[in-house]
């Protein structure tokens, strides 16, 4: 399983470019059908991970970002942010590193990710993919045991249930790296005009 962290915006990437070429040391940015857009940060840039960005943008753009980091196939975390304040936090695996601890996910309430519909709402889909419980069985974890499912399958679910399409869906689990290994990939190239940061390889028009 691949780590990634993206962001996932309601409003189109030629309204979002200026606020993420301003906040973003580095990175891409990709359309992600009508009224949305992705950002793929480099993370290996100092303050340029999804979760420092999140709130910047969510100030400066007006809209709400729903910022995700996926690890390693392990765990996934959702965080919701709107003019500047994080709203909402959903931890697939909050104890991960306690033996002991309760498995179970935190912040799994639906309603907090409502925004970022793009369709219909799979309202049982939703609610299954946080509480981490598999809707299909290839989602199931290699022992076969429900309560226990592949981090990026969820993230692939929940942004299902809010009516993504599949390209979309695939996109928003490609990281920077990913990005920057495929140039034929239809993106933005973002540096920030005040990040000493280096340069992304400019395989597509800068912004």
């Amino acid at each position: 399983m691949t780590t990634y962290g993206t962001m996932l915006i309601p409003v189109p990437l030629e309204q979002a470019a200026p606020v993420l070429r301003e906040v973003c040391a580095a990175g891409y940015a990709t359309p992600a059908g009508p009224g949305f857009c992705l950002v793929h940060p480099d993370r290996s840039v100092d303050d340029n991970s999804v979760f420092a960005l999140a709130g910047p943008i969510s100030a400066e753009s007006g809209a709400p970002v729903l910022a995700t980091f996926q690890y390693d196939g392990d765990r996934l975390e959702l965080e919701v942010w709107r003019d500047g304040v994080r709203a909402h936090r959903y931890d697939s695996w909050p104890d991960r590193d306690d033996d002991s601890a309760d498995d179970a996910p935190l912040g799994a309430d639906p309603t907090a990710f409502l925004d970022f519909a793009a369709g219909p709402v799979d309202s049982h889909r939703l609610a299954s993919a946080l509480a981490d419980t598999p809707i299909d069985v290839q989602d199931m974890d290699v022992d076969g045991e429900p309560g226990d499912v592949w981090a990026q399958a969820l993230h692939w679910d929940v942004l299902r249930a809010l009516g993504h399409p599949d390209q979309v869906i695939r996109r928003a689990q490609w990281d920077y790296f990913h990005m920057r290994a495929a140039p034929q990939a239809l993106a933005e190239v973002l540096t920030s005009p005040t990040s000493s940061a280096p340069t992304p390889r400019p395989t597509t028009k800068p912004l």
